[in-house]
């Protein structure tokens, strides 16, 4: 067969190399080698100082700060009372702490070592992206360090282990758009350059984030709300990747439904009966009724008055917390979840003939997800004073024999006095150290200058998270707690070195 032929150019073909000559290959790029030479170091001088500001707070508050939640994880999970009232998730942690150690000081402790793992898995998933790695790592110990944030990691709450969760999720997604971008940066062909989100996966990530979005789910009531924001955006801006984010979203809720439908049920976990899921369409039915009781059909302040006398209805209602309704004395909680499903009728009776009521009671009530400004109600981390004013109020807390696992015990004194200084220098500004919103604002205009600087809408992925919990936060929330915005809040702190960084990285993605 003559030279040239067809078949002599496809044998040619088939036998070439599969990779190129080392020698002619063209060199990792300097600035690539050496972020990859220094996340390791980074990772571990942020993890060494963060845990360090950590065990300050720890040594100062130990076992750890407790609130009336905390009382109900101990008295649910000592006295066989296993219910759905909090997440079993965290409650299974508290549990687990007492029958080890006899005390909550390993959960608390365990903590800390949580959140400073995730703040430097943070850090050097952010640093992919660019900006100095000193100023990463700072971001991460500042988080460490601030009264208002490190003092929460040292509470028995399951908000805690949520927040936590959401930092490792924050890591991952670093990860994911610092890949994103080296894939639609390889010279390829246009067909490829399009597959740039499929490259941002690997299997290692993949099973990172369904495990991370599992735990944002278990670890708290309304994580399938933020779960349900962050993932369709994240499909939307992480182009090419949408198959992989929607199944890792979708099988993390999975196994959290599953758990909680058939798992729980078969260990034996009853169903509390709890109304928390209503207490917010209870709460808004007391506002209307107290401004316009006239409107009310027979049929719904019937139902009302099965639950509490109509005239708790019509003078308890506060758009700024459903407490003044829900947890009155004269407010059968038992009754509210019987006669829920015509409560709730009763709600969207409300809603159809004033809809711009309950808009602003929401708008009012979610204050804390929105609202820069102070309330003037705001609940802050739990004081370690008042530890005997909640076992006091608590009767049957205060007759377990694990009564005594939240007295305060510190490591040394001098250190909770540092601490008690520190906490009470922070008190102020409100609006800038323990509103959630004014991180959230601050983050998406981080997010929004570094990815109009550097044409790489990706960018603003790492800005779901905590649009998602600040949504369900807004449409959900039952009061001014500062803690229901924590994510928000740590992850705003986080982002701001990304101004620094002022030109596109690419690294060369993970194994």
């Amino acid at each position: 067969m003559p030279p040239g032929s067809g078949s002599d150019r496809t044998a040619s073909t088939t036998a070439e190399p599969a990779t190129a000559d080392p020698a002619t290959a063209d060199p990792e790029p300097p600035a690539t080698v050496r972020v990859r030479r220094r996340l390791p170091v980074l990772a571990l001088v942020t993890y060494g100082t963060a845990q360090l500001g950590l065990i300050f707070w720890w040594i100062a508050y130990r076992p750890g700060l407790v609130s009336p939640d905390s009382l109900n994880y101990i008295w649910q999970s000592t006295t066989g009372n296993w219910n759905t009232h909090h997440p079993i998730s965290y409650t299974a942690l508290v549990w687990l702490s007492l029958q080890l150690t006899g005390g909550l000081g390993a959960l608390t402790g365990a903590q800390t070592v949580a959140m400073a793992a995730g703040l430097a898995y943070a850090a050097t998933g952010l640093r992919r992206l660019g900006g100095p790695a000193w100023l990463w790592a700072t971001a991460a110990v500042v988080v460490a360090v601030l009264p208002p944030t490190g003092t929460f990691v040292v509470c028995v709450w399951k908000d805690v282990a949520f927040t936590i969760s959401c930092v490792f999720l924050l890591g991952t997604l670093a990860r994911v758009v610092a890949r994103h971008r080296a894939g639609a940066d390889r010279p390829d062909s246009g067909a490829d350059r399009q597959t740039g989100g499929a490259r941002a996966f690997s299997r290692g990530l993949f099973v990172a984030m369904l495990v991370e979005l599992a735990l944002v789910c278990l670890f708290r009531q309304n994580g399938f709300a933020a779960v349900l924001i962050t993932i369709p955006l994240c499909a939307l801006l992480l182009r090419g990747a949408v198959r992989r984010v929607v199944v890792a979203g979708a099988t993390a809720v999975a196994i959290a439904l599953l758990t909680n439908w058939l798992l729980l049920p078969a260990l034996g976990v009853r169903h509390s009966s709890s109304i928390v899921a209503f207490e917010s369409f209870f709460a808004d039915l007391a506002v209307g009724y107290g401004r316009d009781p006239g409107s009310f059909p027979a049929a719904d302040t019937a139902a009302m008055a099965k639950v509490a006398p109509l005239e708790l209805w019509r003078t308890s209602g506060d758009c700024r917390a459903v407490d003044p309704t829900v947890w009155n004395p004269s407010f059968d909680r038992q009754a509210a979840y019987d006669q829920r499903n015509q409560l709730l009728a009763a709600w969207t009776h409300l809603a159809t003939r004033s809809p711009g009521t309950v808009v602003g009671m929401r708008l009012c009530r979610g204050a804390i997800a929105w609202q820069p400004i102070s309330t003037g109600r705001l609940s802050r981390n739990p004081g370690w004073r008042a530890v005997r004013t909640y076992v006091a109020r608590d009767p049957a807390f205060a007759r377990s024999p694990f009564a005594a696992t939240v007295r305060p015990r510190p490591l040394n004194r001098q250190v909770r006095s540092v601490a008690d200084r520190l906490n009470k220098a922070t008190a102020a500004p409100e609006w800038l150290l323990w509103r959630g919103a004014t991180w959230a604002y601050l983050s998406y205009l981080v997010l929004g200058l570094a990815a109009w600087r550097r044409r790489e809408r990706a960018l603003l992925a790492l800005g779901t998270l905590s649009l998602g919990v600040q949504v369900s936060t807004l449409v959900l929330n039952a009061a001014q707690a500062a803690r229901y915005m924590a994510v928000p809040m740590v992850i705003g702190i986080l982002l701001l070195p990304l101004l620094a960084a002022t030109r596109r990285r690419t690294t060369a993605p993970e194994p």
